[in-house]
């Protein structure tokens, strides 16, 4: 699978491109959606890590898992992905494991049509890191979680003003 995160400034959306076979698909995501999203990557992204594993330590856990992951996913945005048909709005997001310890994701429309995701942690944490660097370019300002943030005294990998 193949991942693309743009900002239209018309649209005031991101778009969501992905490469699955030969197929090309686009979302559409708001603002109220990215912020729904990210939290349920972040949520994904920590399953792993032990309930029973005490906050700051599960941030720290997360924020070196999401570091390591980024030295092995190279994020490119060209070429643009050419879509096989217009991109849908997504409006509802399912999200749990799926049955091979990996991650699923359901971006759904108002009229229930979507597509399923089946994420390993390395596609997860790269649309965690796509999605942050993102942030930057379309100044919604929004206040994203990030792990080490609650944390006295160690400010997180990314410290991008939103």
């Amino acid at each position: 699978m193949q991942l693309q995160l743009t900002y239209d400034r018309v649209e005031d959306r991101l778009l969501l491109s992905l490469k699955m076979g030969e197929r090309m698909l686009g979302f559409w995501l708001t603002r109220r959606f990215t912020e729904l999203l990210w939290r349920a990557l972040w949520q994904r992204a920590g399953a792993a890590i032990e309930q029973q594993t005490n906050a700051s330590a599960r941030e720290l856990l997360l924020a070196m898992e999401q570091s390591n992951q980024k030295h092995k996913v190279t994020v490119t945005q060209t070429p643009p992905l050419a879509l096989s048909a217009p991109p849908i709005l997504a409006t509802t997001l399912k999200y749990g494991p799926n049955e091979e310890n990996g991650h699923a994701l359901s971006l759904i429309d108002a009229s229930g049509c979507g597509e399923l995701l089946m994420l390993d942690d390395n596609s997860l944490h790269a649309l965690i890191q796509l999605l942050d660097e993102i942030m930057v370019t379309c100044e919604w300002q929004l206040d994203l979680w990030r792990p080490l943030s609650s944390i006295a005294g160690i400010s997180p990998a990314s410290t991008a003003l939103h």
